[in-house]
């Protein structure tokens, strides 16, 4: 039996605990409030874990993430080298994750935000309409989510590509891919609406900002996914009162939930959303945990351990 722990320093964790009686016969997992051995447990669920959760379960080897970001298990103060970190891989999260971000890309496109105000104004007039091939979609970051991303996005007919820290190649070689610094310039230029999903990093912390914004094709749009930390608050809103930026959507902040004071909840062309671009599945978040469990077992490395280093 190998015994487990479900974490988060706000979640409730009940709905994910529930999922792993699915596999009693293998694990044992608790919540840190339920009566248990600390020193047994050797796995963790966790989502934004307490400063000194690997200082309360010191033989922790195996966590994942419920999600695909592991910034917040990688930045806890006490998790040391013998951690090994996995991130989330849900087809099915990745998917709503996908249509949440289409639907924005055509909001866009579309003028939907302009006719809203105009039926708000009783306007009836007709905006200038476009192909979804005349607009130049560019997905920055292209992990598990922003690939599956490029993919609908090219389906549907957008000029779409796909930037990344490393190189890569995609199984759809029609879709263009940059990497490296030495290529964002020329993704930037030829972008007109802007996805981020990329993971928090040192090198991507405020890589939202002035500087990346004037580079973006004229009439440009931010759809911001990632995490708040890519995102440099005073630089939006200067962008798009000096129109380098003609709007945004946002659904993650550096403070959650974001506060009532915020100056994105009454600009008119930021849209907000409550970090509600996907969601986990519990029963996928326990079966992955489950999956990974097995592989250290019986010796073997976990197939989405996250390379620390690295971020991602």
């Amino acid at each position: 039996m190998q015994y487990g722990v479900a974490h988060s320093s706000f979640l409730d964790m009940s709905a994910y605990i529930n999922q792993f009686e699915h596999y009693a016969d293998e694990v044992s997992v608790v919540t840190c409030d339920q009566v248990h051995d600390a020193s047994l447990v050797t796995f963790a669920l966790l989502w934004y874990p307490d400063d000194d959760f690997f200082e309360r379960y010191p033989n922790v080897r195996v966590v994942a993430s419920i999600a695909a970001g592991v910034d917040s298990i990688l930045s806890c103060p006490s998790i040391h080298d013998d951690v090994i970190v996995c991130r989330n891989r849900d087809p099915e999260q990745a998917s709503i994750m996908s249509t949440f971000a289409i639907w924005n890309v055509i909001n866009h496109q579309r003028n939907f935000a302009q006719y809203r105000q105009q039926q708000e104004e009783k306007i009836w007039q007709r905006l200038p309409m476009r192909a979804p091939s005349e607009v130049s979609v560019g997905v920055l970051g292209l992990g598990f989510m922003g690939e599956k991303m490029v993919n609908d996005l090219y389906a549907l007919g957008f000029d779409v590509a796909g930037w990344r820290k490393s190189e890569t190649t995609l199984e759809n070689q029609d879709i263009a891919v940059f990497s490296g610094d030495a290529q964002l310039a020329a993704f930037l230029q030829r972008t007109e609406v802007l996805i981020c999903v990329l993971p928090l990093t040192k090198q991507t912390q405020g890589i939202l900002s002035a500087e990346l914004f004037a580079q973006l094709k004229t009439n440009a749009y931010l759809i911001h996914l990632g995490r708040g930390g890519h995102l440099v608050a005073e630089d939006l809103l200067a962008a798009l009162d000096d129109g380098s930026l003609v709007g945004a959507s946002l659904d993650v902040f550096d403070e959650e939930p974001l506060p009532k004071s915020n100056l994105f909840w009454q600009h008119p062309r930021i849209l907000v959303t409550p970090h509600d671009a996907s969601d986990v599945r519990p029963q996928t978040a326990a079966l992955n945990l489950v999956e990974e469990v097995r592989l250290f077992s019986m010796g073997e490395m976990p197939k989405n351990k996250v390379e620390a280093a690295l971020g991602y």
